[in-house]
């Protein structure tokens, strides 16, 4: 039985599509094909960035974006064959924990539409905007965990980086908004490509 922390967008809900559009439309730019594909594979701080924003910015605009969210966020799919794993990692007995910077509402909203909140024994949200550490040090002592035991899946090169500064162990899946090379440069635990290939890396870990 493992202990596995789970990232949300970018790992389980498929949410750059989202994210693209409500950044450029808080810029007042029209994102086309070209420019959307420049977008893809940069962390959400990045795209943001990219469009011209100002760091003293992003916090309110983040913010504003997780409250629009809730309206949509039950639109949003998840990551094909990401609900049958996290469903086999629950019933396979695992503890499985859910830590994100989009709120708690978003998150939960999300779960409860698509029937997968039953299988997370706790839900951390609104937590670490630009560093997830502390958030995960403190999920690690509420439940007595030693990060040893643990390991955290995401897609962003922060939360990769954070996880490993606190010793957890870190699968990068590259379906998400961080570039594959920048993810494998970076050295995790493991680095998979498809929903089919983590659950394999789990069940060996």
């Amino acid at each position: 039985m493992a202990v596995i922390i789970f990232d949300f967008d970018g790992t389980i809900a498929d949410s750059f599509d989202y994210v693209a559009d409500f950044l450029a439309a808080q810029a007042k730019l029209h994102l086309n094909d070209e420019d959307r594909m420049s977008l893809r594979g940069m962390s959400m701080i990045a795209m943001a960035r990219q469009l011209g924003y100002r760091w003293w910015q992003l916090p309110i605009l983040f913010l504003k974006g997780r409250r629009q969210m809730l309206h949509v966020v039950i639109k949003l799919k998840p990551f094909r064959g990401m609900p049958d794993i996290i469903r086999k990692l629950h019933n396979e007995g695992h503890e499985l924990f859910l830590l994100s910077s989009n709120s708690v509402r978003n998150v939960h909203r999300f779960l409860h539409h698509h029937r997968l909140h039953q299988y997370f024994l706790e839900i951390y949200g609104g937590v670490g905007l630009f560093d997830k550490a502390p958030a995960m040090r403190r999920l690690l002592k509420e439940h007595k965990l030693e990060a040893k035991n643990a390991i955290y899946v995401g897609d962003e090169l922060r939360d990769v980086e954070a996880a490993q500064s606190i010793g957890l162990r870190v699968v990068a899946v590259s379906w998400g908004f961080a570039r594959t090379q920048m993810l494998k440069d970076q050295k995790p635990t493991a680095l998979v490509t498809t929903p089919e290939e983590l659950m394999s890396v789990l069940e060996q870990l």
